[in-house]
């Protein structure tokens, strides 16, 4: 009740207020389009005015009432398309991460374009078409994964390439990655890639000049870098070795200017020092062959030095039978040793003394090597019967057999 008085009250206020108002500021307005001119007083403007906001409130209220309800029911319809993309995505993952390539692409490729992120739907089934083996499909996925995203296309170079490798095919991908490598030259996984694909092909020259980026992007480690180094040099060398010229000078430059480029840590790696030595015997140099290995034996008793030391060329078999032959009293049970003490004394014509020293390797080692070595002396020695046997012992080695030692009566 008191409310309703406050109300009416208020109600006179405003209306005695709007009614002094009128009549102390009567006024007009006038409207003129061209020739036309309308005259009307202020407050019937302003009755106009409030007249027509309301119209403008009453209308846009049915407009929202006619047409929310079906922007509410297109939101809901996206809604549920975007959760059975979802869904279908979330299956389709789970699908590749188990092996399922079929489902996995089929999953994948299906949701890819109603999904936000296209890219991973399209790469994700490319990925599980590789490993069915469907090379097309491959390439069709992948060409729409760059369609869907092409501010991302290093995703989908990548891809292209990862795929190439893990197939075998470096050919393929290596035009790829070098092209890949000038555009990103610091990226990690593309010089990792690269590598391989340089060492897969035996490009040993290309694979020297990548070592300062692969050091440089700390792609590998220290270690790794140092093995790699090595592998390369020693590749080198040996391709080398099997395209000497007929210009010796330059075979010997050649030679001089890959050790010259060589670090100290990688060059006292014992197969580098073996292979270095292997090639300055072939380019008439066995003197100075012979004295590295023999100072690089007396250090580290490995197996590719002692190899090369029996197979040096030169006129030096003598003394080195001599010198080989001390080395026993440090390493009598070294087999690398005995081996390469019978390659000496073949090289001397010891017939004899070789067997002796095969005979006694093969005690340390069974290899297929020692047998073939004592097959040929015995053949030398005119005991053909026990040849034979050694090659037949040395074949059921090489293949996995039980080998009996024929000791000498």
């Amino acid at each position: 009740m008191r409310i309703s008085i406050v109300v009416l009250l208020l109600g006179t206020l405003f209306g005695s207020s709007l009614y002094w108002l009128i009549g102390q500021y009567p006024g007009f307005v006038l409207i003129s389009v061209g020739a036309t001119a309308v005259q009307f007083t202020l407050w019937t403007g302003v009755l106009a005015v409030l007249a027509l906001w309301l119209l403008f409130r009453v209308l846009l209220s049915v407009i929202r009432a006619l047409v929310l309800p079906g922007l509410h029911l297109s939101r809901n319809w996206q809604a549920k398309k975007q959760h059975k993309n979802s869904q279908l995505t979330y299956r389709g993952l789970l699908a590749l991460a188990e092996g399922r390539w079929a489902s996995a692409c089929q999953l994948l490729t299906k949701s890819a374009a109603g999904a936000d992120l296209a890219l991973i739907n399209y790469l994700g089934a490319a990925g599980a078409a590789a490993e069915l083996g469907n090379e097309e499909e491959v390439s069709h996925l992948l060409d729409l994964a760059e369609k869907a995203d092409a501010r991302n296309e290093l995703a989908v170079a990548l891809t292209r390439v990862r795929l190439l490798v893990g197939n075998g095919d470096y050919a393929a991908a290596l035009p790829m990655l070098e092209l890949l490598h000038g555009r990103h030259p610091t990226h990690p996984y593309i010089l990792s890639l690269l590598a391989s694909s340089y060492r897969d092909l035996q490009q040993w020259d290309q694979l020297e000049k990548l070592l300062a980026d692969l050091k440089g992007n700390k792609v590998l480690g220290d270690e790794e870098l140092l093995q790699l180094e090595i592998s390369i040099r020693a590749q080198q060398l040996t391709t080398l070795s099997q395209n000497l010229g007929p210009d010796r000078g330059a075979n010997k430059q050649a030679l001089v200017d890959l050790w010259a480029r060589t670090a100290k840590q990688v060059r006292s790696a014992p197969v580098l020092i073996a292979r270095h030595a292997t090639l300055l015997s072939q380019l008439g140099e066995a003197t100075q062959a012979e004295k590295e290995l023999r100072r690089a034996i007396t250090k580290d008793w490995d197996k590719d030095l002692l190899a090369s030391y029996g197979q040096l060329g030169g006129e030096l078999a003598a003394q080195q039978l001599k010198t080989a032959e001390g080395w026993l009293k440090e390493q009598a049970d070294n087999p690398d040793l005995l081996l390469a003490l019978a390659h000496l004394s073949q090289r001397g014509e010891l017939w004899g003394k070789a067997r002796d020293y095969l005979e006694a390797a093969l005690k340390l080692d069974s290899r297929s090597e020692i047998y073939a070595e004592l097959a040929e002396v015995m053949g030398r020695l005119g005991e053909h019967d026990k040849s034979l046997q050694f090659y037949r012992q040395g074949l059921l080695a090489v293949t996995g057999g039980e080998t009996q030692l024929m000791v000498r009566a």
